[in-house]
C-alpha cells in the first residue's frame, strides 16, 4: 500500500487563456529596501493606487508580498522622470531558484519580441550586480535574449512615462496559465540539453544544503537506486540548460520533492515520482503539474521521522530504514505508478449509509454557506454546516472513498475538491 501525498491549498485554478498585457502611463515606481519584502515597494498608477498585477502576490485568500494597496508617498511631478520613455516590468527579481521559477520567470511568458530593444524594469531582493553574480541566474536571463546591461532598479521614487507590465502567468500557490507551460516547454525544447541515456534519474539531495529540510538517510538511498541503473544526478551542479532535461514524458525521474521538481515544467507531459516526508506537496506543484500536463504521482516516504523542527530553521528528518525506502520507490519505477492513479480503497464502509467526515485533527469537514468555502474546523453557527457524505453511482458503479466528489448539503448536491482517504481519520454515520 502506498499512500499518496495531498495538496492542502483551496481557491487553486487553472487558466487557458493568457494573462493581460497592459500599458501603463505616468506610473510612480517606488524602489524596495534589499532584504525581506518590505511594505512599501510596488508600482503605482497616477492615482497612488498599486498595480497589482505587477507585484508578487501569493495564495488566497490573495495577497500582496511586501507592498501597499495605496503608494507611501502622492504621485507628485515632483519626483524624477525616467530617462527612458518606455520599459518593460521584468517583476521581482529573487536569488532562489525555485521562486525564481514561481515569481520572476513567469513574468517574460509573453516572448522577447514585447521587450526587445526596451530596458528591463524590475525589483529586486538584492542589487542586480549581486544577482547576475550567481552564473544559474545569468545563465537563466541568457535564454531569455537579456544580460545585466538590460535590467534597471531605480534607487528613488521615480516616475516612468509608458510601462509595460505583462501579467504574471504563474502566481504561487494561487493560479497558472498554460501559457507559462507553453512557454517554458519552448524554452526546454530549445535550450535543453540531454544529460540522461534512458534510464530513470534520481535527483539527489545528498550534498545539497538546503533552507527547507535536512534528510538523514538520504545519501543511502542514492547508493542503493545507483546499484539498481538509476542515474544520480546532483541538480545544484548542473548547468541551467541540462537542468531543462532534468524531466522526460518517456522516462521517469524521481526523488524528494523540492526546488528541482520545478524543472519539470520545461518538459511537456513529464513523468516521475516525488516523495514527501510529510504527507503534503505544495499547492506550486500540484499548479505546475496541471497546467503542463504533468504525470507526477506524489507519495509520503515511509519510515520518515521528523526529528527536529524549529522556525526559521531546516527541519531535520530521519530515514528510519534508508533501504526500504529506496526499495519502494524501485517498485514505484517498475510499476509505472504514474499510469495508475488509483489509491487504497476504503473496507468496512456501508455504502448505503450517510456519514460526517472527522479529521485527523479531530475536526469535522464543514462549509461556509455565505462563501461556499469548504474547511475543517469545529465551529458552529447559523453559517457553518458539517458535510455529509453519500454514495454516488457513476457510470453503473459505486464511487470510492478515494474519490468522493459529491456531498450532500442539506438537500442540495455541492461539489467540492475531492477528498481521499489519507486526509480522512473516521467516518461517524450521520
Amino acid at each position: 500500500m502506498i499512500m499518496v501525498s495531498h495538496c492542502v491549498d483551496y481557491g487553486l485554478q487553472i487558466f487557458d487563456n493568457d494573462p493581460p498585457i497592459q500599458t501603463f502611463h505616468d506610473t510612480l515606481y517606488i524602489p524596495r529596501i534589499p532584504g525581506h519584502y518590505d511594505s512599501q515597494f510596488g508600482l503605482y498608477d497616477n492615482y497612488g493606487r498599486l498595480i497589482p498585477t505587477a507585484g508578487p502576490r501569493r495564495g488566497w485568500p490573495n495577497a500582496a508580498l511586501g507592498q501597499s494597496p495605496s503608494c507611501c508617498v502622492s504621485p507628485s511631478d515632483a519626483f524624477p522622470l525616467s530617462p527612458e520613455p518606455t520599459y518593460f516590468y521584468g517583476g521581482n527579481i529573487t536569488p532562489h531558484y525555485g521562486h525564481f521559477m514561481t515569481e520572476t520567470l513567469p513574468h517574460y511568458w509573453c516572448g522577447r519580441r514585447f521587450y526587445e530593444g526596451l530596458k528591463i524594469l524590475v525589483h529586486a531582493e538584492k542589487t542586480l550586480d549581486s544577482l547576475f553574480a550567481l552564473p544559474w541566474l545569468a545563465d537563466f536571463f541568457s535564454l531569455l535574449g537579456l544580460e545585466r546591461k538590460d535590467f534597471v532598479v531605480f534607487e528613488r521614487p521615480t516616475r516612468i512615462r509608458m510601462l509595460i507590465v505583462a501579467g504574471s502567468a504563474f502566481e504561487e500557490n494561487h493560479f497558472a496559465h498554460k501559457a507559462f507551460a507553453r512557454y517554458c516547454n519552448e524554452l526546454g525544447e530549445k535550450h535543453g540539453e540531454d544529460i540522461a541515456d534512458g534510464r530513470p534519474i534520481y535527483l539527489s539531495r545528498a550534498q545539497y544544503k538546503s533552507e527547507m529540510r535536512q534528510i538523514d538517510g538520504e545519501p543511502e538511498v542514492g547508493a542503493y537506486l545507483a546499484r539498481e541503473g538509476f542515474s544520480i544526478v546532483a541538480p545544484e551542479t548542473l548547468q541551467v540548460r541540462q537542468q531543462l532535461r532534468l524531466f522526460s514524458e518517456h522516462r521517469p525521474t524521481v526523488g524528494f520533492v523540492g526546488s528541482a521538481f520545478h524543472n519539470s515544467i520545461f518538459c511537456r507531459r513529464p513523468v516521475g515520482v516525488a516523495l514527501t516526508c510529510d504527507g503534503l506537496i505544495s499547492s506550486n506543484f500540484a499548479l505546475m503539474d496541471q497546467a503542463n500536463e504533468a504525470r507526477i504521482q506524489y507519495v509520503t516516504a515511509p519510515e520518515v521521522t521528523l526529528e527536529k523542527f524549529v522556525l526559521g530553521q531546516p527541519a531535520l528528518y530521519r530515514l528510519n530504514d534508508p533501504v526500504h525506502t529506496a526499495r519502494v520507490l524501485v517498485d514505484l519505477v517498475y510499476r509505472r505508478v504514474w499510469q495508475n492513479e488509483k489509491t487504497h480503497d476504503a473496507e468496512g464502509i456501508d455504502k448505503e449509509k450517510t456519514y460526517l467526515i472527522r479529521t485527523y485533527h479531530q475536526s469535522w469537514m464543514q462549509i461556509d454557506r455565505q462563501t461556499g468555502i469548504v474547511f475543517h474546523g469545529n465551529g458552529e453557527g447559523e453559517r457553518i454546516v458539517r458535510l455529509v457524505l453519500i454514495w454516488a453511482t457513476k457510470a453503473g458503479q459505486r464511487s470510492r472513498l478515494s474519490r468522493v466528489t459529491v456531498l450532500r448539503l442539506r438537500g442540495t448536491i455541492t461539489k467540492v475538491q475531492q477528498f481521499t482517504t489519507g486526509s480522512i481519520n473516521a467516518l461517524m454515520e450521520g
